[in-house]
């Protein structure tokens, strides 16, 4: 067989194990809808984060579809599927918490026990999180991001929270209230007597979250762009 030949074998399995995939998800979501609308959310950010190499629009135009969109729009079309600049996972390989000290290293353990996967806490991976504890995650995926802070409607929506009234504004405020009062206990129990978060400013969704410290918010994003459930932070950037 000529090397034209086997490629053009390969390249037909290929489209064959696609296709068979596709008919898979398919079955899956009539056969068991409830487990497949739990877990199918998950999957389609870490596609498209893989695909447009977590870019920051793509992720935001997909959480806007994911907690809203859906109804009226179809998912085709939505996003543009190529490959940007990826991030460089090669850098987790010396991202050694060991190498640190002081309340720096004691930041990243008391941040690696909380997250762990396959705790008794988290009965498994991030996929099977409680929902407090994947709200938390978010809430600092998403501000270590900014050095300006992220307001409290973007934080809302990316945690899917709806805004039709006062009544869930108001509940939006209380989660990302309790994530942060959670966050700053880990924080002092790890040394920081003053917590992490810069005093919020503004008022509702405009409300504006941040770090008190750049220096412990750059090396906050490093140790969420080296775990696995980064693919639930939107805008997750080297």
């Amino acid at each position: 067989m000529s090397n034209s030949e086997q490629i053009s074998k390969q390249d037909s399995l290929e489209k064959k194990r696609i296709q068979r995939l596709t008919e898979a998800f398919s079955t899956w979501a009539k056969e068991d809808p409830d487990s497949f609308r739990q877990v199918a959310p998950d999957l389609l950010r870490q596609g498209v984060n893989r695909a447009t190499g977590h870019d920051p629009k793509a992720s935001r135009r997909l959480e806007y579809w994911l907690l809203d969109e859906w109804k009226s729009e179809r998912f085709e079309g939505l996003l543009e599927f190529q490959s940007t600049e990826k991030l460089d996972l090669s850098l987790c390989e010396t991202f050694n918490i060991n190498r640190f000290k002081g309340t720096n290293k004691s930041w990243l353990e008391t941040l690696t026990d909380k997250f762990a996967a396959g705790s008794d806490e988290h009965s498994g991976d991030f996929r099977r999180w409680d929902r407090h504890v994947r709200d938390q995650f978010i809430i600092i995926g998403m501000i270590v991001q900014e050095e300006d802070g992220v307001t409290q409607g973007d934080l809302a929506r990316n945690l899917g929270i709806k805004f039709e009234d006062e009544a869930s504004r108001l509940y939006a405020a209380n989660v990302v209230r309790a994530a942060k009062i959670a966050i700053t206990r880990m924080a002092i129990s790890a040394g920081l007597d003053d917590g992490i978060f810069s005093k919020a400013t503004g008022h509702g969704l405009h409300r504006q979250h941040s770090f008190k410290s750049n220096q412990l918010r750059e090396l906050t994003l490093r140790w969420i762009n080296c775990h696995p459930a980064r693919v639930l932070v939107p805008q997750v950037l080297e």
